[in-house]
């Protein structure tokens, strides 16, 4: 069935199960046989809490932007794979294609607003989607420095699942928040400049990636987080009475 690609705007058979988060990020965490946790703080569902093998895909591209997609999940897996330098602050991953990791960074927030999820229906980036999609579909580098860019990666136990991204303010200034199973980011999608706290921590090209370690207190995640936890427990309790 023909129909439009929210990427690139073709009309094309689309393909059927596009993930938001590349397979390979979910096999990074401990086999140990238990489903990773999925956790909204959109309570809108009535459900707080998922449990998925799978992660969460939906239909809303094309062949050659599911192409594309794959081309920087794969480059992002030869990155973040790497056995990283411990530093002060972080880990250090060296050298890196700056156009390509950030196009997955980029990639991954796109993908989330663009796949038509209860999970990421909050994920709202108004008219910067389509000049995020022009970005990604661009062959020049160029316009990727509007939408800054801070990594980190965690070892936190929230870190091991999936939280849904939100905007939050940096500054005065709003970035959306966005996790991955180990791996997450802060990312400026609007048009203005960027907070000054994160100019020295944003990736930059000709640079080693430099990933801090993240805390999931920095906006009251972990606060949230539990709340959710509990009021999920709560509700299971009160099932079984």
């Amino acid at each position: 069935m023909v129909d439009t690609c929210k990427l690139c705007g073709k009309q094309a058979p689309l393909v059927g199960c596009s993930h938001v988060v590349p397979q390979w990020m979910y096999a990074m965490l401990p086999k140990d046989g238990r489903p990773m946790r999925i956790v909204s703080s959109h309570h809108g569902q009535g459900e707080f809490e998922k449990k998925s093998q799978t992660g969460i895909y939906g239909k809303f591209v094309c062949q050659c932007c599911e192409n594309r997609f794959t081309r920087w999940d794969t480059y992002a897996s030869v990155v973040l794979r790497r056995v990283p330098a411990r530093t002060v602050s972080g880990w250090d991953y060296g050298t890196y294609k700056y156009g390509d990791l950030a196009r997955f960074y980029l990639s991954v927030l796109w993908r989330a607003q663009a796949c038509g999820q209860p999970f990421f229906e909050t994920v709202d980036l108004g008219s910067r989607a389509s000049v995020l999609a022009d970005v990604l579909l661009s062959k020049s580098d160029a316009g990727l420095a509007e939408f800054e860019i801070w990594p980190t990666r965690s070892n936190h136990i929230f870190a091991y699942g999936l939280l849904t991204p939100f905007e939050a303010q940096v500054e005065a200034v709003p970035y959306w928040q966005l996790f991955m199973p180990l791996f997450q980011a802060l990312i400026k999608v609007a048009a203005q400049p960027g907070a000054s706290c994160v100019q020295p921590e944003k990736m930059r090209p000709d640079t080693p990636l430099l990933l801090r370690e993240k805390t999931f207190k920095e906006f009251g995640e972990e606060r949230g987080a539990m709340q959710i936890f509990k009021a999920n427990m709560e509700k299971k309790n009160a099932r079984c009475h």
